[in-house]
């Protein structure tokens, strides 16, 4: 199991209708989605996080339909905490599943930037995570972002590499080849992969030269 820093999108940057309406509020912004979860019955519950009014977001909750309940409470100055449950048939359900369907387990909280995207860290096995991103509705997108220490360039390596090289590299992850000090050869994936050494060379190098093209200098 392996931990990587994903950002989730739309084209708008809402996931259910309650966004909508959050984000064309002048007064309301989403700052994190502390909790979110699945029910047994199909509907979703997410726990928010909003800089703004509490009576002024208790006020849309009231007009949304999709909110089947709701409890809004004051956590600082300007902070506002909302604990809503939602219809299903949401974008925030199908997300929901999906991460439910391939074992990925979601390290809260997830922050969310100016323009919608969810910032989250999520662990599982690198398949996985891959075929979730392949599986994943057609108005989400699904990115894969390097370490957030600093400003960085976003590569979906799902779509750089194919199918062949994205198996080459999820061993080579799995086995340490890219950890300092390394703890695998190429000797040890062509193992793994019943193929020679020589092949995985030039995998690798075509996985890193395509890579590292994303993410150099222009």
């Amino acid at each position: 199991m392996r931990e990587f820093n994903i950002v989730l999108r739309t084209e708008d940057g809402t996931y259910n209708p309650l966004d909508e309406a959050i984000v064309e509020h002048p007064e309301l912004s989403r700052e994190a989605a502390l909790h979110f979860d699945l029910m047994s019955d199909g509907t979703s519950v997410l726990l928010y996080h909003l800089i703004g009014d509490a009576d002024e977001l208790e006020t849309i909750l009231d007009e949304e339909e999709s909110a089947l309940s709701y409890d809004v409470f004051d956590v600082d100055d300007d902070g506002v905490r909302a604990h809503v449950r939602f219809a299903a048939n949401t974008v925030l359900s199908a997300m929901i599943q999906l991460m439910d369907e391939y074992d990925l387990i979601i390290d809260p909280p997830i922050d969310i930037d100016e323009d919608g995207g969810l910032h989250m860290s999520v662990a599982g096995d690198f398949k996985k995570i891959r075929e979730a991103a392949r599986m994943r509705p057609g108005d989400l997108d699904i990115e894969l972002q390097e370490d957030d220490s600093g400003p960085v360039d976003r590569v979906d390596v799902t779509t750089l590499l194919t199918d062949r090289q994205l198996e080459v590299l999820e061993v080579a992850l799995a086995k340490g080849y890219y950890e300092i000090p390394r703890q695998a050869t190429n000797e040890d994936i062509a193992g793994e992969l019943d193929c020679s050494t020589s092949t995985v060379g030039e995998h690798l190098r075509k996985i890193e030269s395509r890579i590292i093209s994303q993410v150099g200098p222009d």
